[in-house]
């Protein structure tokens, strides 16, 4: 079993963060509206929105879901990342979830899942296409990413869920640096028993390896992974997982030219000039993939 100091890691991994972000703005160029709420547990339902200025009808719209692990991260690590995003034309969605060890599996799927069923409901208000929908994510919100997209493309890998998926389709995923393949070399609670619990039930276990349950329905997909990513052999796997499916899948190792250390989640970083190109390669693919 992997055992992990969470409190300890949380704290780690936000001075990191932090020191990323240092000096960062927002830009003024992008609307934000902020703390929504879009089910019933408090701050971990909560979103923002995020639209260019002087936006009059709705935009493409990217579903973004955060990394750290399924214990660590929130909407606000993410800000500056999405508002980039926002700024290139579309309705950006960022969001918290239920983390773990608190909230165990499948909490964040079950947010997601409501948080789509909002959107549904709302699209009109806040400038969202429901025609023109993408979902996106990394390192466990890869793997989150992974999983909803299956479960919209697969309705018997629906059926083991007790909640009702929401009417939702995606044009194209974004797979960053993600956790894949759970459950498919060692039981899915030896990786992360603090999501999962030590002892998860049957039902709980029948729904991996998720991979089992994609199908050709599942969406084109945007791999990509970098150097010195510690996911690095999990997204060449995916990629080529994808291939063999015979969906459209476009897949990339990033890495700096000098060959220095390009590490996990390098494309959040605002002030990478390597991050910024992958960001832009992906929002490319997803206008590749527009609904006219």
């Amino acid at each position: 079993m992997i055992q992990i100091d969470v409190e300890k890691m949380r704290a780690e991994f936000q001075k990191g963060d932090a020191i990323r972000d240092q000096g960062l703005t927002e830009p003024d160029t992008v609307e934000k509206i902020r703390d929504l709420s879009y089910g019933p547990h408090g701050i971990d339902n909560t979103f923002d929105i995020y639209y260019p200025k002087g936006t009059k009808q709705a935009l493409p719209t990217l579903i973004h879901i955060h990394g750290g692990g399924f214990f660590y991260g929130d909407k606000e690590l993410y800000r500056f990342y999405t508002m980039f995003l926002a700024s290139q034309g579309f309705t950006v969605v960022n969001f918290n979830y239920r983390l773990a060890p608190k909230h165990q599996y499948p909490a964040p799927l079950e947010d997601t899942n409501d948080l789509m069923h909002w959107i549904v409901d709302h699209a009109a208000e806040y400038y969202i296409d429901l025609n023109n929908l993408f979902l996106l994510g990394d390192s466990a919100g890869g793997q989150l990413t992974e999983q909803y997209a299956a479960l919209t493309t697969n309705p018997d890998y629906v059926a083991l869920f007790d909640f009702e998926i929401a009417p939702v389709q995606f044009n194209a995923v974004g797979l960053n640096c993600g956790a894949y393949f759970l459950g498919t070399e060692k039981p899915i609670e030896a990786s992360f028993p603090y999501y999962f619990g030590e002892t998860p039930s049957a039902s709980v276990k029948k729904t991996f390896p998720v991979e089992d349950y994609i199908t050709s329905a599942f969406p084109p997909a945007f791999v990509m992974t970098a150097s010195h990513d510690f996911l690095n052999t999990e997204g060449l796997q995916m990629g080529q997982y994808l291939v063999s499916k015979s969906i459209e899948t476009h897949f990339k190792v990033y890495s700096n030219q000098d060959a220095s250390e390009l590490g996990h989640v390098f494309h959040i970083d605002q002030k990478s000039a390597i991050a910024k190109a992958c960001n832009l390669d992906q929002v490319q693919f997803f206008q590749a993939h527009l609904n006219k």
